[in-house]
């Protein structure tokens, strides 16, 4: 179970309802099935509803999302090669900034978001039996299980602000 998500949002999330005992195969689905739930949230939106609490627009948590599958990914990709492998914090709100999250259409943010969904299932599948590990400078040691359950708290957490926005 991650210790991280636990001590930082509590079990279940004090927001999302989001669940830290989920078990790998059921929190992986969760996470497939984005696009999908988000797509419905968003249907007929511009993207650019904002919740007067939150800094980001519904589009750019869309978008943050597709980021964050994506990079998640490319890291357990890379641990094909490796078993253990050394990953670098990320600067959330950086990355918003330098991609321009808040002027990217919503229908591009949905996309962008499935086709990282994707690649997160081809690389969920490359490591599934190889138990690789991940060295987080903040985190410290990630096990698969750990990785898997940080994202798949992400997705529906973003997507309870979504909701509420």
């Amino acid at each position: 179970m991650n210790t991280w998500g636990i001590k930082v949002y509590g079990n279940p999330c004090r927001e999302c309802g989001f669940d830290w005992a989920a078990p790998l195969e059921a929190a992986a689905a969760l996470i497939a099935d984005v696009p999908k739930r988000y797509s419905g949230l968003l249907e007929g939106q511009d993207g650019t509803t904002r919740h007067p609490e939150l800094a980001w627009s519904v589009g750019a948590y869309v978008c943050h999302v597709a980021d964050n599958l994506r990079i998640w990914a490319e890291r357990m990709w890379s641990s094909v090669e490796a078993k253990h492998v050394h990953i670098e914090a990320y600067d959330q709100d950086a990355v918003a900034s330098s991609r321009g999250y808040e002027h990217i259409p919503v229908k591009t943010a949905l996309w962008s978001l499935s086709h990282s969904a994707k690649m997160w299932r081809e690389a969920l599948a490359s490591v599934f039996d190889r138990k690789p590990t991940f060295n987080h400078p903040e985190r410290g040691l990630l096990t698969l299980p750990d990785i898997v359950q940080s994202v798949a708290h992400d997705a529906p957490h973003h997507e309870w602000d979504i909701g509420r926005s």
